[in-house]
C-alpha cells in the first residue's frame, strides 16, 4: 500500500526541471493554444524558456519593462489544473488566461469577448481539489480592470462561465441548465484554472474570444473575425499586464 500522502507534488516536478524561484515573473497570461502562447512570447523582450514539459513550455521575459510569463497551460480541464498548479507553485502573483469560448446568447457575435464573472463547474478534474459545492471565484478588482481594457477593443460581454469536458454532450437539456444559471459562456479550461488559482491564493481573472455559438449554431472556428479577435485579445493582455 502507498504510505506517502502524495506520489507527486507540483514543487518536487519544478526541482525535477531544474526550476528556481524567480524564474516566473509576477503576472502570467496563460492560452490553451500553443501557438497563442508563442505569438505572446514573441511580444517580449529578450523571452528566457523557464521549462518545457509534456508539451507545455512557458517563457518570461520583459513587457514595456514590465516582467511577465506566458505559456500554454491546457486545452482541457485536466491539463489546465496541472499545468495552472505549476504556475501557481513557481511563484506566480496574478493569472490572466487568454482563451476561447462558444457563446450561449444569439445577441454574442463571433470575435467578440467574454470576461468571466461566475464560474460554473462542469468539469471532472476540480471534485479532485474542492468539494461539489465549492464556489471558484475571480478577482472582482482585477476582473473590472480587464473588462474595462477589452470594452474599449471590441464587442464585450460579461457573465458566467461554465465549464464541460464533453464537447460532443453540449444538448439542449444540459446547456439551457446552465444558461438557466447564469452562464454566457463555455469552455473546456475556465473552472480548474480559477479553482487551482483559488487554492493558491492567486489573483485570478479570464478573457476568452468567442469561437462559435450554441444557440445560432454558427462556427467561427476559421472565421476572420475570431482570428482577428485573437491577435486584438494577446495585445490587449499585454498592455494590461504592463
Amino acid at each position: 500500500m502507498m504510505q506517502r500522502d502524495v506520489h507527486m507534488s507540483a514543487k518536487a516536478l519544478l526541482d525535477t526541471l531544474q526550476f528556481r524561484p524567480g524564474d516566473f515573473g509576477k503576472i502570467a497570461i496563460i492560452s490553451g493554444q500553443p501557438q497563442r502562447a508563442k505569438m505572446c512570447m514573441e511580444q517580449l523582450e529578450n523571452p528566457v524558456r523557464n521549462f518545457t514539459f509534456l508539451g507545455y513550455t512557458f517563457w518570461t521575459g520583459t513587457y514595456k519593462g514590465k516582467k511577465v510569463t506566458v505559456g500554454n497551460g491546457g486545452f482541457y480541464a485536466p491539463d489546465s489544473a496541472f499545468a495552472t498548479e505549476l504556475v501557481c507553485e513557481g511563484g506566480v502573483e496574478t493569472l490572466i488566461r487568454i482563451g476561447s469560448c462558444g457563446a450561449l446568447s444569439k445577441d454574442i457575435q463571433i470575435g467578440d469577448f467574454i470576461v468571466a464573472d461566475n464560474i460554473l463547474r462542469g468539469d471532472g478534474a476540480t471534485k479532485y481539489y474542492v468539494d461539489d459545492g465549492y464556489m471558484a471565484k475571480v478577482d472582482k478588482g482585477l476582473t473590472d480592470k480587464l473588462e474595462n481594457v477589452f470594452k474599449k477593443i471590441s464587442g464585450t460581454h460579461r457573465g458566467g462561465v461554465w465549464t464541460t469536458d464533453a464537447i460532443f454532450r453540449e444538448t439542449k437539456e444540459i446547456v439551457n441548465g446552465y444558461i438557466k444559471k447564469g452562464a454566457v459562456a463555455v469552455d473546456m479550461v475556465t473552472s480548474p484554472f480559477v479553482t487551482v488559482a483559488n487554492l493558491y491564493k492567486t489573483k485570478v481573472a479570464v478573457v476568452m474570444a468567442v469561437s462559435d455559438n450554441l444557440i445560432t449554431g454558427e462556427m467561427g472556428f476559421t472565421d476572420y473575425r475570431y482570428f482577428e479577435a485573437e491577435m486584438k485579445m494577446i495585445k490587449g493582455a499585454l498592455e494590461f499586464a504592463s
